[in-house]
This record gives C-alpha cells, sequence and structure tokens, in this order.
C-alpha cells in the first residue's frame, strides 16, 4: 500500500475516535474575554509540542483559517494528502477531517472561530457558500500586502492589544478574511467564477434591505418596491444568486439572530422573541421549531451544552 493510501486509510479508520478540542462558552466558568468566539495562536505554539505533527481529526463547532507565512508542510485530507508552501492560507470549515505534516521551519498564526461567523459571512452568496464548504490551500502571492492576510495578522494583534471597538472590529476582520480568500480562490480558478452583473447588485441591496428591516417582517412586495422591480422578478434573481427566495432570505437571517442570542445572550426567551419583532413567545416557538425541529429552550439547552465544556 503506497503512502497516499495509508494516509487515507488511516483517516477513515481514526477520525471517528479523534478527540474534537473545544472552548467553553460561558467566560464566568473560565475567565475568557468577550471574545471567547475567537482564539488566534501562533503555528509554532500549536505544533511544537506534537513534534510538528498534528494527527487526523475535526472541529466539530469550529473552523480555522492558518496564515503560513514562511515554511512549509502537508495537509491530510480524507481524500488524500496535499502539499502547501509559504505563503499561504489553510482554510479548515468545521467538521473537515484534516491533519498536518510540518517542516521545522514553519511559521505563521492559525486564527480559530465558532463556526456560526462562518455562516453568516457565506450566507446569502452562493460563491462564499461553495468556497467555505471544504478545505482549501489559497497560495497568496506574497507573505505581506495580501488583505485577508493583513486581517488575520490584525486579528492577532487584536487578541493580545484590546482597545475601544474590538468586538465590532474582530467581526469586520474576520468577515474581511474569508471573503478575500475566497475571491482569491476564484481569481485563482476562473472556471467557477459567476458574472457579477446588475442582479448581483441588486441582491447585495436587497440583503443590505434585509438587514435593516428583517425584524419588521416585511413580505417580498416591500423589499420589490424599494429596488424598483416586481416580486415575481426580484424573487427570479434572488434565487439565481442565493439559492433562495426572497421570503427565505428573511427567514434565514431572523434565525441567525435568534439562534446567536439564544447561545450567546442570557436574554429570556421572550425578551429575544420580542426583539425579533414576534407579537409574543408561542408564536416565535412556533416559528423556530418550524425552521429548526426544536423549541428554543431545547436549542439553547443543546447548543450550550454541545460547545461548552
Amino acid at each position: 500500500m503506497d503512502n497516499a493510501r495509508i494516509r487515507l486509510h488511516y483517516l477513515n479508520m481514526n477520525a471517528a475516535r479523534q478527540q474534537v478540542p473545544s472552548y467553553r462558552l460561558y467566560r464566568e466558568r473560565t475567565g475568557e474575554a468577550g471574545d471567547f468566539w475567537l482564539h488566534c495562536e501562533t503555528i509554532l505554539e500549536r505544533t511544537a509540542r506534537h513534534n510538528y505533527e498534528i494527527a487526523p481529526h475535526r472541529h466539530e463547532s469550529l473552523f480555522q483559517l492558518f496564515l503560513v507565512s514562511s515554511g512549509r508542510g502537508e495537509m491530510l485530507e480524507t481524500d488524500g494528502a496535499c502539499d502547501f508552501r509559504a505563503p499561504c492560507v489553510l482554510f479548515i470549515p468545521h467538521n473537515a477531517v484534516h491533519g498536518f505534516r510540518f517542516a521545522r521551519d514553519i511559521d505563521g498564526i492559525v486564527v480559530t472561530a465558532l463556526a456560526d461567523r462562518l455562516e453568516a459571512v457565506s450566507a446569502g452568496d452562493v460563491q462564499i457558500a461553495a468556497f467555505a464548504s471544504r478545505t482549501r490551500v489559497i497560495p497568496l502571492s506574497e507573505a505581506r500586502g495580501s488583505p485577508p492576510a493583513d486581517a488575520l495578522r490584525t486579528i492577532a494583534n487584536e487578541m493580545v492589544n484590546p482597545a475601544p471597538g474590538r468586538l465590532a472590529l474582530l467581526e469586520a476582520l474576520m468577515a474581511q478574511a474569508v471573503v478575500g480568500l475566497a475571491r482569491i480562490h476564484l481569481e485563482q480558478n476562473p472556471h467557477g467564477v459567476r458574472s457579477h452583473g446588475r442582479n448581483a447588485r441588486r441582491i447585495d441591496e436587497l440583503a443590505a434591505l434585509i438587514g435593516v428591516h428583517y425584524r419588521e417582517h416585511r413580505p417580498a412586495a416591500f423589499y420589490a418596491e424599494r429596488l424598483g422591480v416586481t416580486p415575481t422578478h426580484l424573487n427570479r434573481i434572488a434565487r439565481e444568486e442565493t439559492g433562495l427566495t426572497v421570503q427565505a432570505m428573511v427567514t434565514r437571517r431572523i434565525m441567525e439572530a435568534a439562534r446567536r442570542d439564544l447561545v450567546f445572550s442570557t436574554s429570556s426567551i421572550q425578551n429575544i422573541a420580542y426583539s425579533l419583532g414576534f407579537a409574543d413567545a408561542a408564536y416565535f416557538n412556533r416559528f423556530f421549531r418550524r425552521e429548526m425541529g426544536a423549541t428554543p429552550g431545547a436549542y439553547r439547552d443543546a447548543e450550550r451544552a454541545r460547545l461548552a465544556l
């Protein structure tokens, strides 16, 4: 059996038994800061303690970005192994089985974040979502001067040098890094690039409008009127660009906010329902259960138990 097949066999046999690294959710129990959804360290910190090899594993609720500024290595996946060399970024979505063999000259940073941040960035754009669906090795033209690399370095700096507006900036920097990497990947693989014309701009405008009005539970006609098109036409281009109807886009935005508030805030379910524009908690419960298959209370308990040690 050749080396590639041995690695693949090792991945398949052992991935299910790997202990999944996790971060505690509640800062009052761990002393973590308000940005507990995000963690940053150097590649050397993570790898040297494991003799520059990390066995195949998966992160059920986390995704990672490895900014490799020097050195080289090998990333193991379920379908084989992939060599990489600096400068590059390794993108690892949540639940993807992966492992590493690093050369001794490896250097760079690792940014790890909760998977819901990745879902929020990729929501509403089928190309970003497709990019974020699997592991990637994204070569960079140079170690410095790349916007995604700069965003990751700024994240690392913000993590050790807190300043006013830190949390808002970290959210924006993560979006910049992911979107920037997706754009580089699409430029390097032009066969996967779709045209960005008038319809794409309209969907960008629609997403912005939904961000402002989703708590008002407006119908498609409301958004169509503001964009100067018919509801039928708006739904058609929404399906073409995102795979969703306008109403489904609104629902998804409501659910993103609901899920985040349920897991990361201490607000009561009734207050969350009111904040999202529902007339009462009972209606919110029915709406949430229809979309998630569980009540808000059950979802909150399950997600907190899953994310917390």
